[in-house]
């Protein structure tokens, strides 16, 4: 980035498919996770010229907080498999970021709900209405943006979101929107506690799809911000009775505990399945290879972290005919999972949020998770734990990385001088 600040341009993180950045990031990174996001490799601070409306029913939004997803550092380490289809969703070079809360800077001729001045978190998703295409597709006529069927179409380049289209994303200190992405944050809410509204609503998610009983035993396998969001969710809202985790870090126990958890873990491989088993003291088989298992066990999982041991384990450790919904993203590798249909477990992917119906309400997650807030409900802002200006991304992916030794869960970019 220069130094000098160009006339009409703002910073901006910026992630390049070039296959030497690459290159260079990857030998890098395999010596010191640093080496991923080091000079010289494809995420980097750049000038960008400063937003404009494509339309007249968009908005600019003066960042203030962008949340650092997870998705983010899958692709900031290179984690993604070549043959990944959803990379039929991402165009580059791309702004990172799509967790953004903000001020509202300017609005076009067309747009009725919002006005200069207002705070709004910010839907991410470029489903038809922000891309200009009516009428609008079966999938979104329902609320189910997040597989809208018209992602490369419409007035802005090939996307799912903010964050992978190219041009649009939340590590800058502006971006234009379409209002219908935008939610008024209510007066009495923070910024703090709105910026939670994307993880908190993929959480949520993922526990309607559970459809958890209240007097059932859940499993929340990973203690990171989805983790311990969904603990919280289970027991604050969902109400139920009995939850358990599984995370790395003692930490992690510590705030599971206190969000709601009965439990927590940290072992993992044999020794996880013989606690647990002994916890609920259930019977386990040994085969002459491989895992211990048990018939018996937990009544639902929610896997945040979705990788072949979790999946392994998770399946080893659910009850006959339990249901296991996992909405974490890790690299496909084989694992042994003839127990999914011996025991007749239920797998099902949970893919962030849309409309929701939620006690016969039927409302965007977003708009659910303010009611929630604004009702008392909850308050998880306790799980912010760093913030740092985009010119430090550097040590923010850091933290992120080394959770051991930061006890990082949720780190925000801030971009106010307040």
């Amino acid at each position: 980035m220069n130094s000098k600040k160009e006339k009409g341009c703002i910073p901006a993180l910026i992630f390049e498919l070039k296959r030497f950045k690459l290159l260079k990031a990857f030998i890098r990174g395999k010596i010191n996770p640093k080496g991923f996001w080091k000079s010289g490799g494809p995420a980097s601070l750049k000038n960008i010229p400063y937003p404009k409306t494509i339309a007249e029913d968009w908005v600019i939004v003066k960042t203030v907080f962008c949340g650092i997803c997870g998705s983010d550092m899958t692709e900031l380490k290179l984690k993604g498999s070549l043959d990944n289809p959803i990379r039929s969703f991402i165009s580059f070079p791309h702004i990172m970021g799509h967790e953004p809360v903000g001020i509202i800077e300017s609005v076009g001729l067309n747009v009725k709900k919002f006005k200069k001045g207002d705070r709004v978190v910010i839907n991410p998703w470029f489903s038809c209405i922000p891309r200009g295409i009516l009428p609008i597709c079966s999938r979104c006529s329902i609320g189910d943006f997040k597989h809208c069927q018209n992602f490369q179409k419409g007035k802005i380049p090939v996307g799912m979101h903010l964050g992978v289209t190219r041009g649009y994303g939340g590590f800058s200190p502006y971006f234009s929107v379409h209002e219908s992405q935008c939610f008024l944050i209510p007066e009495k809410i923070s910024f703090e506690q709105a910026v939670l509204a994307d993880p908190f609503s993929v959480s949520f998610h993922s526990l309607l799809m559970l459809n958890p009983n209240p007097n059932s035993q859940i499993l929340v396998y990973g203690l990171g911000i989805l983790g311990l969001l969904t603990i919280y969710c289970l027991k604050n809202i969902f109400r139920v009775k009995h939850i358990i985790g599984i995370g790395r870090y003692q930490f992690q126990k510590d705030l599971a505990i206190k969000l709601g958890a009965d439990h927590v873990f940290l072992s993992s491989g044999d020794l996880l399945i013989e606690e647990i088993a002994a916890y609920n003291n259930v019977e386990l088989y040994t085969p002459k290879k491989g895992f211990k298992w048990a018939l018996d066990g937990v009544s639902g999982i929610v896997d945040t972290i979705a990788s072949a041991e979790t999946f392994e384990i998770g399946e080893r450790i659910i009850c006959t005919q339990g249901k296991l919904v996992f909405l974490g993203v890790s690299t496909p590798k084989r694992f042994e999972n003839s127990l999914h249909y011996f025991k007749e477990i239920e797998v099902i992917g949970s893919n962030a949020f849309g409309i929701e119906i939620f006690r016969d309400k039927s409302l965007h997650a977003f708009q659910h998770y303010l009611n929630f807030l604004s009702e008392g409900l909850i308050d998880p802002q306790m799980l912010i734990t760093h913030k740092f200006p985009l010119t430090a991304y550097k040590d923010a992916f850091e933290a992120l990385a080394n959770k051991s030794e930061s006890h990082a869960v949720k780190i925000l970019f801030h971009f106010s001088n307040d």
